[in-house]
């Protein structure tokens, strides 16, 4: 998505949000464009529910402004407002049918009986169940009732849709294959995505663009990949994925390449976060697990060296643990494919090849 030529669907200009003492957003800014699927991820109480709450006009702001489309909202009521959610509970009729429950929103805005069956019919066959259209909830799985609150929520043609950890009641296998769904629905329907969840991989997999909140603040926006490779400070870093952290000190820095030594001496080239830090300052290098490869112990390119203390099989690949002659663990992933065989034990001496690129030196 080119997102200088993009229309901005929702700005938010300086949003705070207070509870008596306790401050859930501060000053949040930023901009959501026009047919993105957008992510607020973040763990537990940082404030990404509160966010879109604030979207919907189920919460007030504190303070700033949420703009939809160039026009401010911050003071319309939810049911005023062009937006629709689907939750975490689906909250489907019981006794409605599939289609009665689609076609519900529709009636409450009074639409015509022809396009309030032309457009239920449409939605069930986006969801790919127009064949279930006489089924009440309770005869549906878990995956099929949140299919259905989805076109309950698009057949008013919402210019925005908000979702509040929809996958989470699902079970992993079902998560997985809703999220290639939601992702394909959104889109064939063009309509905007807002999606709050605190799954890094569902926000990987489905997001153009990703804004990892904590401690009600964004720490950082993007796509999946620069988040992933690039994060703005150890927090992304250490939420998003796995990754190793060691403690050093800047030696050198010069246009986003960097020099640091790690507390065992050891000299290793990285990356920095911000092209303004001093040498001689403290940090934390972090790697990623794949980025580190197992070698030989007396391999020229290896940057370090240790002993295997266990495995951890995974299906796709094994996790190695290996401490350092520093007794600083490092987690290296290796591929389970039939040409990548380890035969290594636990005792077993290696050294450790690093690919310094994706190393990164963030300051503390």
């Amino acid at each position: 998505m080119n997102q200088s030529n993009s229309q901005i669907a929702i700005g938010l200009n300086g949003i705070s949000k207070k509870y008596a003492e306790v401050t859930a957003l501060h000053d949040v800014s930023g901009a959501i464009y026009d047919n993105e699927f957008f992510t607020l991820l973040g763990p537990s109480g940082c404030g990404k529910t509160t966010m879109l709450r604030i979207i919907a006009g189920f919460e007030s702001v504190t303070s700033g402004e949420v703009v939809l489309y160039g026009q401010s909202i911050s003071d319309l009521p939810a049911n005023k407002r062009p937006v629709n959610t689907v939750f975490q509970q689906y909250s489907l009729f019981p006794h409605m049918t599939v289609a009665e429950n689609v076609s519900f929103g529709l009636q409450m805005q009074a639409r015509d009986l022809d396009f309030t069956r032309r457009r239920t019919a449409q939605m069930l066959e986006l969801v790919q169940l127009d064949s279930y259209a006489k089924r009440k909830p309770a005869q549906l799985s878990g995956g099929q009732q949140q299919r259905v609150a989805l076109a309950r929520a698009l057949a008013p043609e919402p210019k925005v849709l908000l979702l509040d950890e929809p996958l989470s009641a699902l079970d992993l296998k079902l998560r997985q294959s809703m999220r290639v769904e939601l992702k394909q629905i959104q889109q064939q329907t063009g309509i905007t995505f807002v999606f709050v969840t605190h799954d890094q991989e569902e926000a990987l997999t489905m997001s153009d663009r990703i804004a990892v909140m904590s401690e009600g603040r964004v720490q950082q926006t993007g796509d999946a990949h620069s988040i992933y490779t690039n994060p703005s400070n150890l927090f992304v870093a250490d939420f998003i994925g796995e990754t190793n952290k060691l403690d050093g000190v800047l030696v050198d820095s010069k246009e986003g390449a960097a020099v640091c030594r790690l507390r065992d001496g050891t000299v290793i080239s990285c990356s920095v976060n911000r092209s303004d830090i001093a040498a001689n300052t403290n940090g934390t290098l972090c790697i990623r697990p794949e980025r580190l490869g197992i070698t030989a112990v007396d391999d020229p390119a290896a940057v370090f060296g240790g002993e295997v203390e266990r495995f951890h099989f995974l299906g796709t690949d094994t996790q190695v643990v290996i401490k350092t002659s520093a007794s600083d663990e490092l987690l290296v992933r290796v591929q389970n494919t039939a040409n990548n065989q380890l035969g290594l034990q636990p005792g077993d001496r290696v050294g450790l090849v690093v690919d310094t690129a994706s190393a990164a030196f963030l300051e503390e």
